[in-house]
């Protein structure tokens, strides 16, 4: 399997059970510590996950994956995206701006591009869709946050949110310009 030549597209129906599979391992593989394990074991399930990314499609969400040959059922990753919901208060300026809802990419697949191509696919589509500006929300105690740094994410917030019963401390980076976003992935 060559990673590196994953194709990043719109995601199909066809791709809900490996979008479903990619969530559940990136989950239990970044969240052992953070989320409680009745959750990770017990409520995570990739059939019914399937079944929910199937409806998600159907319906017309933005979803990207990374599809590359070889991979089981095809998807390395995915982005989800929308209308923000986080405080325009993130934003050094009043533009139209998105949220980056969920990016994951296999624990197996990482280090290898495909969570920058989706950011920058996902930055590409929404500007394209109007939107100027992006946010994104992260456990604070996830260790792949930093990423959205390493794509010039600035730290714009703190706050807390609900995952899996409980309220964690959250960050939110923000990219008040994704034209430069956008414009790295040609560098």
């Amino acid at each position: 399997m060559i990673l590196e030549t994953a194709t990043i597209r719109q995601a199909r129906a066809g791709d809900a059970r490996g979008i479903a599979r990619v969530e559940v391992e990136t989950w239990r593989d970044a969240y052992p510590t953070l989320v409680p394990r009745a959750y990770l074991v017990g409520r995570l399930d990739e059939r019914l996950g399937a079944e929910r990314w199937r409806r998600r499609i159907a319906g017309g969400e933005a979803i990207i994956v990374a599809a590359a040959a070889g991979a089981g059922n095809g998807i390395v990753g995915y982005a989800t995206w929308g209308p923000a919901r986080l405080a325009r208060a993130c934003l050094a300026r009043a533009v139209p701006s998105s949220q980056l809802y969920e990016l994951y990419v296999a624990p197996w697949a990482r280090e290898r591009g495909i969570g920058r191509r989706l950011v920058r696919e996902a930055a590409a589509r929404m500007l394209a869709a109007g939107t100027a500006a992006m946010v994104v929300e992260v456990l604070e105690g996830n260790p792949s946050r930093w990423f959205y740094e390493a794509q010039g994410g600035r730290l714009a917030a703190r706050s807390h949110h609900g995952f899996a019963g409980k309220r964690l401390p959250t960050v939110v980076y923000a990219w008040d310009d994704l034209k430069a976003l956008v414009g790295a992935a040609a560098e």
